[in-house]
């Protein structure tokens, strides 16, 4: 696994959980969709603004757009759903299960992208699934319905990078970044179209009534933030999406659970936010998962290189 790939997503999910963190921190007064569409709205114009500078070394031809346009629909999903139950719940808790992504990207890899996985990580898969499970808890009375968005999220984060894998044999970094994010952005337009049109309603269910939540003007100080959360969110993606570029998506995947720890620390420091054991337990099952996943990937690559014929 190229060492730079594992760097790249290091470094992503720190930054990340920083501006994830900012971002739960508007919500509080803000509209989710208000904010979503004017990051993104300044995530592209940052990223034309990269491009203008750099037009002799970068290109926005494809041929690909329409996996383009799905990585955005995706995209759009994931994070929306993410930060709507970030408006409601601890950092730490949605973090922990959106983390099951990666067990995700490991099961979708094997029928979209061909790749194999062993016995081995596929009970690591499981016990993680049942981590996520341990922290839901289905059926009792401690269940939040709310829960479920992060888990759905983290469903949708996890086609991300198995639709990079399709398209980055032929496409940059920066031009899937960039049709991603003004997918995203249009449909972040189209949806508050839609929520003007269609108002909230007492009637209204509790997800659509803070999907449909009205908006406000924005202070001094909150458009200083959402402008740092738009360059952390940029410079994010364009990690990620390098770091897939790099490795095979059910290895690099397990390196997303970082951000879980950065998540529960800046929560804690921000927020005051000290997760239950429970959690600790979910969490700390789930890097276990991801972390033997990791080992048993370099330890069946090791012997497929031992085993080759040198010539």
């Amino acid at each position: 696994m190229p060492l730079r790939a594992v760097v790249f997503m290091l470094l992503a999910m720190l930054l990340f959980a920083i501006q994830d963190a900012l971002f739960k921190q508007l919500t509080q007064n803000y509209a989710v969709l208000q904010l979503l569409l004017l990051r993104m709205s300044l995530v592209v114009s940052g990223l034309s603004l990269v491009f203008l500078l750099g037009r002799n070394t970068l290109t926005l031809k494809t041929l690909r757009w329409p996996l383009m346009a799905l990585r955005g629909c995706v995209a759009f999903g994931a994070f929306t759903l993410y930060y709507l139950a970030l408006q409601k719940i601890p950092l730490a808790e949605g973090a922990t299960v959106l983390m099951s992504a990666p067990l995700f990207v490991t099961v979708f890899s094997v029928p979209l992208l061909g790749e194999r996985v062993g016995l081995h990580r596929w009970v690591a898969v499981w016990v993680g699934f049942a981590a996520v499970l341990l922290l839901l808890r289905p059926g009792s009375d401690l269940f939040q319905p709310i829960m479920i968005l992060p888990l759905i999220a983290a469903v949708m984060y996890a086609l991300m990078p198995i639709i990079t894998r399709h398209i980055s044999a032929t496409e940059s970094t920066f031009t899937i970044t960039f049709y991603t994010t003004v997918s995203y952005l249009v449909l972040c337009m189209l949806a508050s179209v839609f929520v003007n049109l269609w108002p909230a309603t007492p009637d209204s269910s509790a997800f659509y009534a803070g999907f449909a939540e009205p908006w406000s003007a924005l202070t001094v100080e909150a458009t200083l933030l959402l402008c740092v959360t738009a360059v952390l969110f940029c410079l994010s993606v364009l990690l990620v999406t390098g770091a897939y570029r790099l490795a095979q998506a059910s290895a690099i995947a397990a390196f997303e659970y970082c951000y879980l720890i950065w998540a529960m620390l800046i929560g804690y420091l921000l927020f005051g936010e000290l997760p239950a054991l429970l959690t600790y337990l979910a969490a700390a099952i789930i890097v276990g998962c991801g972390v033997y996943i990791i080992l048993r990937e370099r330890q069946l690559n090791a012997k497929i290189r031992a085993s080759a014929p040198h010539y």
